[in-house]
């Protein structure tokens, strides 16, 4: 029986049951710090000035979507900032990237963001457009988040008609990774980077030497940098209704699934892509997988053995189509009642060493570059080939497309879907594409009412 991936509304249904654990609250300095908040503040004096002029307590609510590294060291570093600041508490929540902009969504429509919210480059066009973020630059001016140390590109890539409503929390860029031994094992040799046709003929080399299955990343990540190699936006050419970039990635899905070295689908499925420690190559099904740098960390992790890194594959006479974008960013929701604390807290996270020793460029290179500095020499061998490969990247890379329109969610839903009736052979790549570019476009049109 197939397995297929369900579009479902669960996930914000019961994001909504939730609510009430992730608004904002402001109460009375008592009893009621949490117990890290609680051990810490007896043993360490405060430095970061955090306390309220009026001795309230602090609630802070923050939610990000992840994996079990990057929700370790978070929740540890929020610990760290609660023993300096005994009156702020803060409660986290994380979740994986398929659930977490359901919930997000829930969580708007009811009016109860959390203060800091982890944001995406994709989303972050549509939730500014909706009123649910407060601008930051009042902030940055005032010195309550200190810029001085981060490069004025960065503050732009999270600015929106001249405020910035989302900083960067580190420098990322898109990857393509690979098992070193098996590699090794089949006696090829990957390239900086490849072509699009250059994978497909390593790829069955790999298999025929090792067994060991491909997997070809069909989901918008792909489509657009697929689009970027052939010279165009893929928003513009859906906007404008034209097939050009997505018949090519959809015939390049087509030919990936056809050969014998591809992963099945209904594998694919089981394996879950979205989840880092599940993907594919964890339990070395595939000998790939296609995350951002960022991510790399927490998948050597997952794996644990020793992975290598290669730039995304573009078209033979194609454009170049990398580029360096924000990781994630954090911003404060337009409905919090503690503005000025989350402020405190976003640039203690930013611009605090002691507190990226702990987070250790699980986000992304550092966007302070005297704290980047200062961790490089103490990070290990795994984050040091993303700090590496951020550099390499940084030396060829093109400017990053603008912020995705509104509708883009339901935009990636759509192509997961025509994607995936393409892997199973229910359509073909040109049936797929003159059906799907029609709906996306019409989904765009509906978002930009």
């Amino acid at each position: 029986m197939r397995k297929r991936l369900l579009a479902t509304s669960l996930a914000a249904l019961l994001a909504a049951t939730s609510l009430t654990a992730c608004g904002s609250k402001t109460e009375k300095v008592g009893t009621a710090t949490t117990e890290a908040a609680a051990t810490e503040a007896s043993s360490i004096k405060s430095d970061d000035g955090a306390q309220t002029a009026s001795g309230d307590k602090v609630t802070l609510n923050i939610c990000w979507w992840g994996n079990q590294t990057r929700n370790d060291v978070t929740k540890k570093a929020a610990d760290l900032y609660m023993s300096k600041n005994p009156n702020v508490e803060i409660k986290v929540e994380f979740t994986d990237w398929g659930g977490y902009w359901d919930k997000l969504s829930a969580m708007a429509a009811g009016g109860n963001l959390p203060d800091i919210i982890q944001m995406d480059y994709s989303y972050l066009n549509q939730y500014q457009k909706s009123g649910q973020l407060a601008d930051l630059s009042e902030f940055m001016s005032a010195g309550v988040i200190d810029t001085s140390k981060i490069p004025a590109s960065i503050i732009e890539s999270g600015s929106i008609d001249g405020k910035c409503y989302a900083l960067s929390l580190g420098s990322n860029a898109p990857l393509m990774v690979y098992d070193k031994a098996i590699i090794e094992k089949a006696g090829v040799t990957i390239p900086e980077q490849m072509t699009f046709d250059e994978l497909y003929d390593i790829s069955k080399t790999i298999y025929e030497k090792t067994g060991v299955k491909t997997v070809y990343d069909g989901w918008i990540n792909m489509l657009q940098m697929t689009a970027r190699t052939n010279g165009s936006h893929i928003f513009d050419e859906l906007t404008e209704g034209k097939e050009d970039s997505t018949m090519i990635h959809f015939a390049n899905v087509e030919k990936f699934q056809k050969a014998e070295f591809s992963i099945a689908p209904d594998i694919l499925v089981e394996k879950n892509p979205d989840n880092i420690e599940t993907k594919p190559i964890v339990d070395e099904t595939t000998w790939n997988d296609f995350p951002y740098s960022n991510q790399f960390i927490s998948l050597s992790n997952a794996a644990g053995r020793e992975l290598e890194v290669t730039m995304n594959p573009i078209l033979t006479n194609g454009k170049q189509n990398m580029y360096l974008k924000p990781s994630q960013f954090f911003s404060i929701a337009e409905t919090s009642g503690n503005k000025e604390e989350a402020a405190k807290f976003i640039d203690w996270f930013t611009n605090s060493v002691e507190c990226n020793e702990i987070l250790m460029a699980e986000r992304g290179i550092p966007v302070n570059t005297e704290v980047a500095d200062a961790i490089k020499p103490k990070v290990d061998a795994v984050a040091q080939k993303i700090f590496d490969y951020v550099a390499r990247v940084s030396e060829i890379a093109v400017p990053i497309d603008a912020p995705d329109p509104t509708g883009k969610g339901e935009v990636e839903a759509l192509t997961k879907s025509v994607v995936e009736a393409i892997r199973y052979g229910d359509t073909t790549a040109e049936e797929a594409a003159a059906s799907f570019v029609p709906e996306a476009k019409k989904i765009l049109e509906e978002a930009a009412k």
